[in-house]
């Protein structure tokens, strides 16, 4: 921990501490000295972005808890209020051909139901970087599987955003996950990969898990 970082105090710090998922496997040296709450088979980690007094930003460490004087669950409530506010979330329509062309488009409930049966949803923040920790998000997920009546299959595309579809538009598990693999094998860089396994958000217990193959 630097001497710049290690002088942050609380006060300062608490407005601009973020969300990160990270895939826990792959970073498991690296969370050794962070704070992080495991989720599925990925790590949440607490990340202050000090752009705003010229600084650079830094994971929060064990130390910095225990110098602000705080603890996990106050720091993972704080982070959502942060990452979650109501001007930092994208939900962006797109279909299969517009997801090919890399562009994202909004669209309204009409054009939501118009394009259901091949829609993929973007779930990111408004600068598309590390808005995979959308996945952590049950409240806006809930909101979007009760707008298109129907609970979720969410793909891992990148740490930056994940992709949601309707349960009844992916029914082979298998396929979803050994596609998701390929990609990550062929396309994703090593440094923006998050998981080889697609997940499943169920509507009615409001909750997240790794879809299963049956």
């Amino acid at each position: 921990m630097s001497k710049t970082t290690g002088n942050i105090m609380w006060e300062s710090a608490r407005g601009n501490i973020f969300l990160r998922l990270v895939n826990q496997e792959r970073n498991e040296v690296k969370l050794e000295e962070k704070v992080y709450i495991p989720f599925l088979d990925l790590a949440i980690l607490f990340y202050c972005d000090l752009k705003e007094y010229g600084l650079g930003g830094f994971y929060v460490k064990k130390e910095h808890l225990l110098r602000w004087n705080q603890d996990t669950d106050s720091l993972l409530r704080t982070a959502r209020e942060n990452t979650f506010h109501k001007n930092n979330i994208l939900v962006g329509f797109t279909t299969r051909e517009m997801l090919c062309d890399g562009r994202i488009m909004s669209t309204n409930e009409e054009d939501m139901k118009k394009d259901e049966p091949t829609l993929m949803i973007t779930l990111s923040n408004k600068d598309m970087l590390y808005g995979a920790a959308m996945l952590t998000n049950t409240d806006e997920l809930k909101k979007l599987a009760d707008r298109l009546g129907s609970s979720l299959y969410l793909f891992p595309s990148s740490v930056h955003e994940i992709f949601a579809v309707c349960a009844s538009f992916t029914t082979d598990i298998e396929f979803s996950t050994n596609m998701i693999k390929d990609i990550n094998d062929t396309i994703i860089e090593p440094e923006v990969y998050l998981s080889d396994n697609l997940y499943y958000f169920d509507r009615e217990k409001c909750e997240v898990k790794i879809a299963i193959p049956a």
